[in-house]
């Protein structure tokens, strides 16, 4: 054009290549061209390539870094200025673009959605622009975890899982191919506490922990380790699973969310239990078995300290856990110590619906308007009875502590464990 490259570079900095139309009207009224390809022919076609293809020429210069000047410390000549302007309308431009995918994809991340991000992020950088750049990494971590989610083989086939393995059905193999959409996530993430310098991402990397912990923790009743594409893994699916959840309780325990601390240490329990539903399963060690109950044990905790009522399905989630694990140890008295510990846990939330007047129907069982159990952990005990009546240990004592589960009526006159 013969203009200075500063005087180029401010006209274009005025333009929009998102919002054009020129040459739209000759495609509308051209009678050779498709109905369904007239919109997108030239103004999200061959103009919008070009029009990125001037903006990325006018910041060329952002590429040559210049001797003993750092990326992001350049100078501030009135052309770097205005080139710099650019490159932030490019990153923009991009990420603009990005999110119209992400929204014609009904939020599932795709491969256009995540180029376009890429260039967004790279703009970002080579503009100087590290806090949009630590969004634009969050908003990539978001669309890796959303696509690992929504990409799961089986999608929806393990919602919310039964204390029966019979009652879930087998899911597909998760591959490895699959589980690095999680690692993308989480390594966003990362990436966006390293360019912001912690000031944003940290809860988001903890996330994408839990998320990609509590994904894997699903799959260990079926599944021992990653499906084969290359080498195998040297960790099993339970110990990434581990692994994911460590992590997400430690990051969580930094950030003082106590909330999400007691659901790290939820599935950290609940992950043990998992592995003993493998048709391979061991018999669990005792380190593994006192660590399992102590996660339960923080997490019920927590529940019963932020309100046993407002919180009744959390804290019922976790006594059932606590219970299970009771049950796995290698002692007679393993159910009945269980059993003992959901009469202690029914009795303090019957005891705290009564002090608010709450008798809810579905949590409660409701006897001549008196609240007199809790149907989930009657419901727990007494699959904990037929066990115990399976196993044939202490047969009598397990009959009569049926029947009363059965019958609704109290557990806890004295302690169980030591009752003749």
């Amino acid at each position: 054009s013969g203009l200075p490259q500063h005087v180029a570079a401010m006209f274009l900095s005025r333009l929009n290549p998102l919002k054009r139309g020129v040459g739209d009207d000759a495609l509308c009224d051209d009678p050779l061209v498709r109905d369904d390809m007239r919109p997108r022919l030239w103004t999200e076609g061959k103009a919008f390539r070009q029009s990125l293809a001037l903006f990325e020429k006018a910041t060329a210069r952002l590429h040559k870094v210049v001797p003993g000047e750092e990326e992001g410390q350049r100078t501030s000549s009135a052309e770097q200025v205005t080139t710099m302007k650019i490159a932030r309308k490019l990153a923009h431009l991009y990420n603009e673009e990005a999110r119209e995918a992400l929204v014609q994809a009904g939020g599932v991340g795709t491969d256009r959605a995540e180029n376009l991000l890429t260039q967004a992020h790279r703009w970002m950088i080579l503009s100087g622009d590290l806090s949009n750049a630590s969004r634009v990494m969050l908003n990539l971590g978001e669309m890796h975890a959303r696509r690992a989610e929504g990409d799961a083989p089986n999608k929806g086939a393990v919602v919310r899982e039964s204390t029966d393995p019979a009652d879930s059905p087998s899911p597909q193999p998760l591959a490895r191919s699959h589980y690095a959409l999680w690692t993308k996530a989480v390594e966003c993430c990362e990436e966006a506490v390293r360019l912001s310098d912690g000031v944003m991402g940290k809860r988001e990397a903890a996330f994408a922990h839990l998320r990609a912990g509590v994904h894997l923790s699903l799959r260990v009743p079926t599944q021992a380790r990653l499906a084969a594409e290359g080498p195998p893994l040297r960790e099993t699916l339970a110990e990434l699973a581990d692994k994911h959840l460590s992590k997400a309780l430690r990051a969580f325990d930094e950030l003082h969310d106590e909330r999400e601390v007691a659901v790290c240490h939820f599935h950290m329990a609940d992950l043990v239990l998992k592995e003993q539903r493998s048709p391979e399963a061991v018999a669990v060690s005792k380190a593994r078995l006192t660590s399992a109950l102590r996660h339960g044990k923080r997490s019920a905790e927590y529940w019963e300290r932020a309100g046993a009522l407002q919180y009744a399905m959390d804290f019922i989630a976790a006594h059932v856990r606590i219970a299970q694990l009771l049950a796995l140890q290698a002692k007679t008295s393993a159910a009945f110590e269980a059993l003992e510990h959901l009469s202690e846990a029914e009795s303090r939330l019957l005891q705290a619906a009564e002090a608010d007047g709450n008798s809810e129907g579905k949590l409660f069982t409701v006897a001549d308007g008196h609240i007199v159990a809790v149907s989930a952990l009657r419901k727990e005990m007494a699959r904990i009875c037929q066990m115990g009546l399976r196993l044939g240990e202490d047969t009598e004592r397990l009959k009569g502590l049926y029947r009363r589960v059965l019958r609704n009526e109290p557990l806890l006159t004295n302690s169980i464990v030591h009752s003749v």
